[in-house]
């Protein structure tokens, strides 16, 4: 099996001291069989995560951010310390099983293609979990954004934005793969420029594989490297946050990969959908605590649609 000379291992952390512990003790007690270093960029958290690397982690070496960078720009800050010929970016919401980085390296390295391989993710209960997926469209957009899933809706696309591992048995090529466990050639990343910091949160892995592979990189998932994925541990899943952060990031996905255009007018459906949504809550229910919710989210993406910031934006998040 091919190993990397030094495998660099990027962690980026926000308040993230409740599952930090599990990530970095899976490393201890699944190690790679390379040499390896371990760098936690901190995106100035207020929890005790500093403490916690400093006290009962002081093989990690910290690299703190002055404010809350978001992924993709802690990331970058990581990496411009790191020497390794691989990176590998790690969730703090991960726990390593036995074996999967150096089955994960070990694919990267075995084609010269190969730019980025991804894990294989499950659930703590080992159940599959989202791994890899299509290149967001158009017409995935708009058949399967935030307001439809509020409303319990989903439409069927052939875009799959959660591609699993389930009947997969070795490396398999697709648009791209979960940010949780990436690994990626040193080279690859310097000629990429790393990601985009213009992310905060969600779609910088997607944006970076399609970078890649329009430089003629392969990007490919590998299920024998599993690893474990406490998905929204530290985000938290269905939040009027996450929907903001996802849909500004998508937005933005679209318009450097299909064209500005195209990103206008999933703004423009944004905003018209939220504010019909917006109104049809005022009429059903204008005093019902469920509906107050929901107008929370839809008040919050008609900004989002209109190019305005909201209250969930944190200062380092592009408008």
């Amino acid at each position: 099996m091919d190993k990397p000379e030094l495998l660099s291992i990027l962690i980026v952390t926000y308040n993230a001291a409740d599952v930090l512990p599990g990530c970095l003790d899976s490393l201890l007690a699944n190690a790679p069989g390379c040499e390896y270093e371990v760098l936690c960029a901190d995106n100035a958290s207020t929890d005790a995560t500093l403490e916690l690397v400093r006290e009962r982690y002081p093989w990690v070496r910290l690299v703190e951010g002055e404010g809350n960078l978001g992924f993709a720009a802690g990331n970058l800050l990581a990496a411009e310390q790191a020497g390794g010929d691989v990176l590998l970016l790690l969730n703090p919401d991960t726990v390593v099983l036995p074996g999967a980085i150096d089955v994960l390296a070990g694919a990267l390295l075995a084609d010269d293609r190969r730019w980025i391989a991804g894990a294989c993710l499950t659930g703590a209960d080992g159940s599959p979990a989202t791994s890899w997926g299509d290149f967001p469209t158009v017409g995935w957009a708009l058949a399967n954004m935030a307001p439809w899933h509020g409303a319990g809706l989903r439409v069927r696309s052939r875009v799959r934005m959660d591609g699993t591992c389930a009947g997969l048995h070795a490396p398999t090529s697709v648009d791209w793969v979960s940010g949780a466990a990436l690994a990626i050639r040193r080279s690859a990343w310097d000629a990429l420029g790393g990601m985009d910091p213009g992310f905060f949160l969600y779609y910088e892995e997607t944006d970076l594989c399609a970078r890649a592979k329009v430089a003629g990189g392969e990007v490919v998932t590998v299920p024998e490297a599993r690893i474990v994925h406490l998905e929204g541990a530290v985000v938290g899943t269905q939040s009027v946050r996450q929907y903001v952060w996802s849909t500004r990031s998508l937005i933005r996905f679209l318009r450097r990969n299909r064209g500005s255009i195209q990103a206008a007018f999933v703004r423009h459906w944004i905003l018209d959908t939220n504010l019909t949504l917006w109104l049809a809550s005022v009429i059903a229910g204008p005093f019902s605590p469920r509906l107050r919710e929901r107008r929370a989210r839809y008040s919050a993406l008609i900004r989002v649609g209109l190019g305005m910031r909201t209250a969930y934006d944190p200062p380092a998040m592009a408008g």
